[in-house]
């Protein structure tokens, strides 16, 4: 059972690391409004990255189940 300290320390992270990702992501006109649900299909994190590399990734615009696995399978296999 997780203890309330759990509960608390854990949304403390989640909106400190969505600050630290809005942080980077304004830089092209982009914010995350919830992680868990902005973050699901991989085009912010797609985004996230090419802010942080310096490099434009292969991405969709479409949204589907495949496209999620496309942006998913890009950003584990990014090698910098």
């Amino acid at each position: 059972m997780k203890s309330i300290y759990s509960d608390e320390r854990e949304s403390v992270q989640k909106k400190t690391f969505q600050k630290w990702v809005n942080s980077h992501l304004v830089r092209v006109g982009n914010r995350i409004g919830d992680l868990y649900t902005d973050l699901r299909d991989g085009k912010m994190l797609l985004k996230l990255l090419e802010v942080l590399s310096g490099e434009r990734l292969v991405r969709s615009l479409h949204s589907t189940i495949t496209h999620y696995t496309i942006h998913i399978s890009a950003l584990l296999s990014y090698d910098n």
